[in-house]
């Protein structure tokens, strides 16, 4: 194989995973209000803003009241009826969906919906990452770990629909340390888990 293309990515989809309960918050976090828009609408905008590809959308945990709430965009809804099982269960059905196209998408951009402080631009320097250092996997940066948001090429598919339980996809970027690339993205550790993580972001927007 040319290694030059080996990683190329020509037919990308995206996959965000929004299945997960907010146990620890007490109402879905997707559907939290940010800038007038709930967290979940804002990423969708966002995404479409930057990249011109196909949404997959995981849902598990409250997904009729956030079906009722969602943008009226296109969207390929895959629902999770086992989003108890973790996180593990909406990246294995979002990939699924994905590989199982028609379309034979050969790469994966795996987004959660819950780093407020995601934007355009970090979402189209990760994709243009990939393409500059052709590696396997270009992935955010933030607290000495890399994780989400994420760009998967195809040869990495077989790993993420062999996820189980609460595993994340973050032990796979682990593993393919080789085959990495980094995206600094120092807020993206801060995500919204509980009312006090809520409340301080309202306080940090409101500052701007």
């Amino acid at each position: 194989m040319d290694t030059v293309h080996q990683y190329k990515i020509d037919n990308c989809a995206v996959v965000i995973i929004a299945a997960g309960e907010s146990k620890r918050l007490g109402s879905p976090k997707q559907l939290l209000l940010l800038d007038k828009d709930s967290m979940l609408n804002r990423l969708i905008k966002m995404v479409q803003k930057a990249v011109d590809f196909p949404i997959y959308l995981v849902l598990g945990a409250n997904a009729e009241k956030i079906k009722a709430q969602l943008p009226n965009v296109s969207l390929n809804i895959v629902e999770n009826t086992e989003w108890q099982e973790g996180m593990g269960s909406s990246i294995r059905l979002g990939v699924q969906a994905v590989a199982s196209s028609a379309n034979k998408h050969d790469g994966v951009l795996i987004l959660v919906c819950d780093q407020p402080y995601l934007s355009e631009s970090s979402i189209k320097d990760l994709i243009a990452l990939q393409a500059i250092k052709n590696t396997a996997i270009a992935a955010s940066f933030y607290a000495n770990i890399a994780g989400t948001p994420a760009l998967f090429h195809q040869s990495v598919f077989s790993d993420l629909l062999a996820l189980k339980g609460d595993q994340g996809a973050k032990r796979i970027i682990q593993e393919r340390d080789q085959e990495l690339a980094k995206l600094q993205f120092e807020k993206g550790v801060l995500d919204i888990d509980t009312p006090e993580d809520y409340q301080q972001l309202l306080k940090e927007a409101s500052k701007q």
